[in-house]
């Protein structure tokens, strides 16, 4: 009987040992996973698990509202044909300009007052998740158009900041607003 025992212990202990090595592996894939989730929703802060997931969940919602926007204005410009043409070539396109000297980037943005307006704190978080640190930042109304100015610095200037990787951020907040 003994014999048996120590035979059927070792079995469990086997089964115990694959038990935990597969828990491990789950955890280190959880793991994995929050980081790679993390560099989406906040790459310059590490957040906890349940912050990293209510702002994921925040930022899904709003991505999904304006998808929604988008659909109905292009349901809306479809219907009207000619005159969604028409109504769409009066917008003044954005223009863009991102300067970028030693550890300093310059980011200039001429939008049509007509557009959906383009919120400045939005602009500012980008340079900000990319490193910089917004020194100045103006919004100006003229005639009809709206003028966007900021000012940052890289928050570590031996690292920098990548202008282009910005710009490709800006557009698509701009384009975001405007595209359909």
């Amino acid at each position: 009987m003994g014999k048996a025992r120590g035979i059927g212990e070792g079995k469990l202990s086997s089964l115990r040992e694959q038990r935990n090595l597969r828990e491990k592996d789950r955890r280190m894939r959880m793991k994995h996973l929050f980081s790679i989730l993390s560099s989406y929703v906040s790459p310059t802060h590490k957040l906890p698990v349940p912050q990293l997931i209510d702002q994921a969940t925040a930022y899904m919602i709003k991505l999904k509202g304006k998808v929604d926007y988008m659909k109905e204005k292009k349901r809306t410009l479809l219907q009207l044909g000619e005159l969604g043409n028409a109504y769409q070539a009066s917008f003044l396109q954005p223009k863009l300009s991102i300067r970028s000297r030693h550890s300093t980037i310059e980011m200039n943005l001429i939008v049509d007052l007509n557009m959906k307006r383009v919120m400045l704190h939005e602009l500012m978080s980008v340079f900000e998740e990319e490193g910089a640190q917004v020194m100045s930042a103006n919004l100006q109304n003229l005639n009809d158009k709206t003028t966007y100015t900021i000012i940052a610095q890289a928050m570590i200037s031996r690292i920098g900041i990548d202008p282009s990787s910005i710009e490709e951020r800006v557009r698509t907040i701009i384009y975001g607003y405007i595209m359909f």
